[in-house]
């Protein structure tokens, strides 16, 4: 299995817009978005509840068609899901019949490799991950953050050129998050796949990625691109570095904006448009 840093996994979103219907009507997730995820770049997308993010992420994937625009991977348009991208999803997608080292096996198989390469590919792989220990476990043996890195390995296993992550971190207690973290940007390191990660942890989103997109509140669309300078490796001291706390507070500030924006639209389409907006003197949106 090739581990040198990738040349390929170029993602370009163009224009990409999404309708769903509802109730005999339409709602418009996603409006106007266009972003690159340039190869062996990590970049995060974050946001409020039901901006679009996971469904921008599920049309990388090739889940869901758009209504309009377009999504390439190296130049290809994407038209369903593919082996060249990965997907890790918050819920721990394992097979719970297989044992650890076959679940990581499952994409190799299916791609029709011999069992010892298998093997060694699997193993080696879960040697990086710090499970090698448990490949003859099932996955109701495990944690919740091994079976997440599982998950991630598996993922890994095919070769992808771009990873895929929608919040998968976001069912894990704030320690085992922490220690996730850097279990992934160091794994990261090692491939320099393309990833587009999705989550609502501002923290998260700066300490893993090179850059942080902002998208709006319904309909999604991108408010900002925050470029995170600080060096790699990272370390968990960064995250009391001054800079970092100043990307933590922009970002804060940038998703409330949107957060009260959103809370004031549902109000609007529940049948309060009568009432207004402020905020009370603890910082939280009150009806008013």
């Amino acid at each position: 299995m090739n581990v040198e840093p990738q040349s390929k996994g170029l993602i370009e979103i163009r224009d990409l817009g999404v309708v769903f219907g509802c109730n005999g009507g339409t709602i418009e997730a996603v409006k106007s978005v266009s972003l690159t995820v340039k190869p062996g770049e990590f970049v995060s997308l974050i946001g409020p509840s039901g901006c679009g993010k996971s469904t921008l992420l599920n049309i990388v994937a090739g889940f869901v068609k758009p209504s309009s625009g377009t999504v390439k991977v190296d130049g290809m348009p994407v038209i369903g899901p593919s082996a060249n991208r990965g997907v890790v999803f918050q819920q721990y997608s394992l097979f719970p019949w297989l044992k650890v080292r076959e679940n990581v096996e499952f994409g190799l198989r299916m791609q029709g490799m011999p069992s010892g390469q298998r093997e060694t590919t699997a193993r080696t792989l879960l040697g990086l991950a710090g499970l090698l220990a448990f490949e003859n476990h099932y996955p109701d043996q495990l944690s919740g953050g091994m079976k997440q890195r599982v998950g991630i390995v598996r993922a890994l296993a095919t070769s992808p050129q771009v990873l895929l992550m929608d919040e998968p971190f976001g069912a894990l207690d704030a320690q085992t998050r922490v220690v996730m973290q850097e279990i992934l940007t160091n794994m990261w390191q090692q491939f320099r796949l393309s990833v587009l990660f999705i989550t609502h942890d501002i923290e998260e989103s700066i300490f893993l990625s090179d850059r942080v997109f902002v998208m709006t509140a319904r309909p999604g669309c991108i408010k900002a691109e925050i470029v995170v300078p600080l060096p790699r490796p990272r370390t968990p001291e960064m995250t009391a570095s001054t800079e970092f706390i100043g990307m933590v507070q922009r970002l804060k500030a940038l998703i409330r904006e949107e957060s009260l924006a959103a809370m004031g639209s549902e109000l609007q389409d529940g049948g309060l448009s009568g009432f207004g907006m402020a905020v009370g003197p603890s910082g939280v949106a009150e009806v008013i």
